[in-house]
C-alpha cells in the first residue's frame, strides 16, 4: 500500500486525478471511466496548466534553443506576450513543431522555455519576418507565433 500511495502522490503532483481501486474487481477500469465511485479518489493538487509549465521548466525534453533580440526579450519579460518571428535572431539545435525549446536573450541567458509552433529549420526561414509573411515564406501557417504565450514559461 505504501508504494501505491507514493505513486498516487507523484501522479497528483503532476496534475492527474488518481484512483486506487481493487484490480480484481470485475471491469474496474471501465466502471471507473464511466464515473462509478470505486476505490479511493486522490484529486490532483495542481492544475494541468501548472503541471505542464513545471514539465517545460524541468528542461528534461528540451530539444533546442531560440535566440531573441533585446526587444523580444523585453516584451517576453515585461508584457508576457507571445514570441513572434520578428524577434528571433537565431536557432540552436534541431527540433520539430510541438517540442520544448529554451528561449535565450542575445547574451545567451535563458529567459523562458516553451513549445515551438514551428520546426527549427522553419524558424530559421521566418526569423526576422512579420507574422503576416509566414505563409508566404513557408507555404503553410501554424499560427502567428513562434511560441504562443500559453505555451511559454518565464524563468
Amino acid at each position: 500500500m505504501t508504494t501505491k500511495l507514493q505513486a498516487a502522490r507523484l501522479a497528483t503532483g503532476g496534475g492527474a486525478d488518481t484512483v486506487i481501486a481493487a484490480g480484481g474487481e470485475p471491469d474496474v477500469l471501465i466502471r471507473l471511466a464511466a464515473g462509478e465511485s470505486i476505490g479511493t479518489l486522490f484529486p490532483a493538487n495542481v492544475s494541468r496548466m501548472e503541471s505542464r509549465k513545471r514539465w517545460m521548466l524541468a528542461g528534461l525534453s528540451v530539444k533546442g534553443s531560440i535566440v531573441v533580440d533585446s526587444g523580444a526579450a523585453k516584451v517576453l519579460r515585461e508584457s508576457r506576450r507571445s514570441l513572434l518571428p520578428a524577434g528571433v535572431q537565431d536557432v540552436q539545435g534541431a527540433f520539430q513543431r510541438g517540442e520544448a525549446v529554451t528561449i535565450l536573450d542575445g547574451d545567451k541567458h535563458r529567459i523562458a522555455c516553451g513549445i515551438a509552433n514551428y520546426a527549427s529549420d522553419e524558424i530559421m526561414r521566418i526569423r526576422g519576418l512579420r507574422s503576416d509573411r509566414i505563409e508566404e515564406a513557408l507555404g503553410h501557417h501554424y499560427g502567428s507565433e513562434v511560441v504562443h504565450r500559453d505555451n511559454l514559461v518565464l524563468l
